[in-house]
């Protein structure tokens, strides 16, 4: 067999693998009738009202205010689902198959760079999360806005990596994909800055600026998601639905950038240990140094747990158990200093790639690629009033580990996958089993 047939059976087996591992573990939490969880709250309280409720309304249900934050996407496919007779079991199969499919794209991603069996390990890191497993157990927009932006995600990626055939084709879909997203969830809007961001990340890999037509592009790619959104906040008057303006819609949440970077020194960490020579560079100097800076900035915002500010999420529970000063969480203010210094760590091993092959310029568009898209995710999400750990997590373990397998390529480690794949097991564990968020 040739090489780059084994290649697609290591890709192959290592996405079937993460999907039917997901789709195990969604299916027996399903089965067993777990309640409690915050998914499971989500949906009695708000996703399956607003499905029955825009089912009943069909052909011309009410968009102006209903029973969910995000936008109606996810909740008009349902109804029409509903109203073509499919019953709650039938529901559930069309839910949980978007988080199967989800973890599969991530698990091949992962494969085609690093290998199979880091492909399945890092797919199971994904397929075990509890804010990937609680959206396939029950009625929720998670996994479908996440889906879809994966993959205005994979369809910019070969922008940025110099494998475009017909670069103009790939803005296009991957504006497409992103336009979905938003119509599932507002916030998603950043994706549509993908082309954008493919052409800049491909302008640093080869050590120049990018070129104006290549803004430009970039910039065409946007409108499609941002007219989206225009006409949802025209319907809404505002960002969110009026029902959840008070909540979701009343100002942004600077701690989010410091939960974000505390994610980041765990699922970050455990990617980037991956890269041989990772943790001798994270231990150097100049980057605990930088380090420590950043956590002296992170000082600047409050970051203690406070219920409907600065909850919702197995760190902010954790975080909630520890002292805080002046409203500065002594949990998570060190693991945002980490988490710097893991993201610095990685620029240094990014910047010292002096390759100047197609394979090593291919890497650094890569890998600074999926950097800047976790820069939009943060960034976007900081706008939310509500920091929940769902909304950050799932895509900071996808774009962590592409950075990570960008640079590592078939000499990665796959230690470090299988032990967040553990750690992932344990919080959906104590999710599915505690009801906890």
């Amino acid at each position: 067999m040739s090489a780059n047939g084994l290649d697609r059976r290591e890709i192959a087996a290592a996405a079937v693998s993460a999907g039917a591992l997901h789709a195990l573990v969604a299916g027996a939490a399903i089965v067993a009738g777990i309640k409690g969880t915050y998914a499971w709250n989500d949906q009695v309280d708000y996703h399956l009202p607003t499905i029955n409720t825009m089912a009943a309304e069909f052909p011309a249900p009410v968009l102006s205010d209903y029973q969910s934050a995000t936008s109606p996407g996810y909740h008009l496919v349902m109804a029409l689902l509903v109203r073509a007779g499919a019953g709650d079991l039938a529901l559930h199969f069309v839910n949980a198959s978007i988080g199967i499919v989800f973890v599969a794209l991530f698990a091949a991603l992962v494969a085609r760079f690093m290998g199979g069996l880091a492909g399945l390990l890092a797919g199971a890191t994904l397929a075990l999360s509890p804010y990937t497993v609680n959206p396939s157990v029950f009625l929720a927009t998670d996994n479908l806005a996440n889906a879809l932006i994966l993959g205005a995600f994979l369809c910019a990626l070969p922008i940025a990596s110099g494998c475009a055939r017909l670069p103009v084709r790939n803005g296009a879909v991957a504006a497409l994909f992103a336009m979905l997203a938003v119509g599932v969830r507002q916030i998603s809007i950043y994706a549509s800055a993908f082309v954008g961001a493919a052409f800049v990340a491909r302008g640093c890999a080869e050590r120049r600026w990018p070129r104006v037509p290549q803004l430009a592009a970039g910039a065409l790619a946007i409108l499609p998601a941002v007219a989206l959104v225009g006409v949802l906040v025209v319907t809404w008057g505002g960002l969110v639905p009026p029902s959840f303006q008070g909540y979701h819609g009343s100002g942004g949440n600077p701690a989010t950038p410091v939960y974000a970077l505390a994610l980041v020194s765990i699922w970050g960490g455990a990617a980037f240990l991956a890269i041989p020579g990772f943790l001798r560079e994270l231990l150097s100097v100049r980057v605990v140094a930088a380090g420590v800076l950043a956590g002296i900035a992170c000082c600047l915002v409050p970051s203690s747990y406070l219920v409907h500010v600065r909850f919702g999420g197995t760190l902010w529970t954790i975080a909630s158990k520890f002292p805080a000063i002046a409203d500065r969480s002594l949990l998570l203010v060190p693991m945002a200093a980490i988490g710097s210094a893991v993201l610095a760590a990685y620029l240094r091993i990014w910047a010292r790639s002096s390759d100047t092959a197609a394979d090593g310029i291919r890497a650094r568009g890569i890998g600074a690629f999926a950097l800047l898209a976790f820069v939009g995710l943060v960034f976007t999400q900081t706008a939310n009033s509500q920091c929940f750990e769902r909304y950050l997590q799932p895509l900071t373990v996808v774009f962590m580990t592409v950075a990570a397998a960008a640079m590592a390529g078939r000499a990665a480690r796959w230690w470090p996958f299988a032990v967040a794949a553990c750690v992932s097991a344990v919080w959906t564990a104590l999710s599915l089993l505690k009801g906890g968020s």
